[in-house]
């Protein structure tokens, strides 16, 4: 088994001995690309480019559901398919690895990292992606990047009673957390996210320094090259960021051709004040996660008793918090997990370094089974017309909580209805499930099979619900039938 994690800010491949250097100073390689004079150069390369010619974060462009991205081409600058400097990025990490003798192509079973928030079509377009770069995955060989997390701390380990971790995954472009429960398996009780994390920090930061220049009469819209000098903040912003994990001050050094001024005087008291407003609510993430879990861990009690349980409840319950990702290794994000969870819960890396977690826990995933199989790992289509229309009701893997469904308090549940589909007013259709796993679909509505099971069309009363537990439920023309998926797994056996 090999891992890749494509991150937002590094990509690193590792094989369950360790992780495999790819990168030409550090193990990992810049996750950059952009135009070079002849063709699309990624990594260290890309870097050496002018910024109007490359792409920082292009995993974003999939988090954001975005197909184009602005760039400087050898033609102009144009708006380029963001899907081509993905596969470019991929390719390239995969020859690295041949190089350092560990194939990804061909036989090779390749384990991929996503976000945890990503849906089913975010997590397809990954997938196809990967395989036009000539990795050979699937869609169940996704692996949630703090699962995989939790996973890497697993591995190095022995538990000998059972443990609920739960872990917390900042990088570059998301905030991933997940709840485990771990001893000989590994049962994912939760696992959601959002998409703000490092870089948003480094717009904040960027932000401070150009109010600090401001303050000290250098306006940078009215520089000779305001676009080049915003980037140079927005790197200026990323370097302060590391120098602040280890010490108390940074410089930050500018070009005087550029700003006028030389350096800036940066401290962390400043960085975890413009950080604080943004781990306030990742604080909110970490109750929607916890409680989530209790939803999906089949705690007795309702839903709506679920919301009201407190959160130090909630908290207590927690054995160890595990830190992953670069964002890790600012000192404010222990500090402030330290402050939310109570003695005895542990606060420990996941690995070290804390950015190669999740790589290392994709090269180990294969040994704790289907891990992923807290979400149904099945498309559920329903076709009519002979099989001539259909609709995705569900995409395989789409998250079942969202962040926005505890904060409101209301059912939680994935859901989808019959105006968002756009089914016709009438007529007769039939569900039909299809594995990505290679496991058959053991699902019921009512005493027949979720598979075939027939629709009376009406867009007005369609609505289709699963819910964490594995229960589902299907409201059409005919009226309202509830049943579950009978091989639900928590185990990861």
């Amino acid at each position: 088994m090999v891992g890749l994690d494509f991150g937002t800010s590094t990509t690193s491949v590792a094989s369950p001995r360790g992780v495999v250097p790819i990168g030409t100073d550090e193990s990992w390689m810049p996750s950059v690309v952009g135009y070079g004079d002849v063709s699309i150069v990624a990594g260290e390369e890309a870097l050496e480019l002018d910024p109007s010619q490359l792409v920082r974060s292009i995993k974003r462009a999939i988090t954001d559901n975005r197909t184009f991205v602005r760039v400087d081409t050898p033609t102009g600058i144009r708006d380029v398919r963001a899907d081509d400097l993905i596969v470019a990025l991929l390719r390239e990490a995969a020859d690295r690895a041949v190089a350092r003798g560990q194939d990804l192509s061909g036989g090779r079973a390749v384990q991929l990292g996503c976000p945890a928030m990503w849906d089913g079509r975010q997590r397809t377009r990954l997938v196809e992606l990967a395989r036009r770069a000539g990795l050979a995955v699937s869609l169940a060989s996704l692996v949630d990047e703090p699962v995989a997390a939790g996973i890497a701390w697993l591995a190095r380990r022995e538990v000998r009673t059972p443990q609920r971790l739960l872990v917390f995954d900042m990088g570059g472009g998301t905030l991933d957390i997940a709840v485990l429960n771990v001893g000989k398996d590994v049962s994912v009780l939760a696992a959601l996210g959002v998409a703000e994390a490092g870089d948003a920090l480094d717009e904040l930061i960027a932000e401070d320094l150009d109010n600090a220049l401001g303050a000290s009469g250098v306006d940078v819209d009215s520089l000779s090259a305001p676009r080049r000098a915003r980037g140079r903040l927005r790197d200026a912003a990323r370097e302060a960021k590391i120098g602040l994990s280890t010490m108390e001050e940074h410089v930050v050094v500018l070009p005087r051709r550029l700003f006028g001024i030389s350096d800036l005087w940066y401290t962390r008291e400043q960085l975890n004040a413009v950080f604080a407003p943004q781990l306030d609510r990742a604080e909110l993430y970490v109750e929607a996660a916890l409680r989530a879990a209790q939803l999906t861990g089949h705690v007795p009690g309702t839903a709506s008793d679920i919301l009201r349980t407190p959160f130090e409840e909630l908290a207590a319950a927690v054995d160890v918090v595990l830190l992953s990702g670069g964002m890790s290794q600012v000192p404010y994000v222990a500090q402030r997990l330290r402050e939310l969870f109570p003695l005895p819960t542990a606060i420990e890396v996941a690995a070290t370094p804390p950015e190669s977690a999740v790589v290392l826990g994709l090269a180990n995933a294969a040994r704790y089974g289907r891990i992923n199989m807290y979400r149904p790992a099945f498309d559920i289509l329903l076709e009519w017309n002979h099989g001539r229309e259909s609709r995705t009701v569900y995409h395989a893997y789409t998250p079942l909580v969202e962040t926005r469904q505890i904060a409101r308090g209301g059912d939680i549940r994935y859901e989808r209805n019959g105006t968002e589909l756009s089914l016709p007013p009438t007529g007769k259709g039939k569900l039909k499930v299809v594995s990505h796993s290679g496991h058959r679909v053991r699902a019921t509505l009512g005493v027949r099979s979720l598979d075939g099971f027939p629709v009376a069309l009406n867009e007005e009363k369609f609505e289709f619900a699963i819910y964490p537990n594995g229960r589902i439920s299907l409201t059409d023309g005919s009226g309202t039938h509830d049943g579950h998926i009978a091989d639900w797994n928590l185990s990861g056996t």
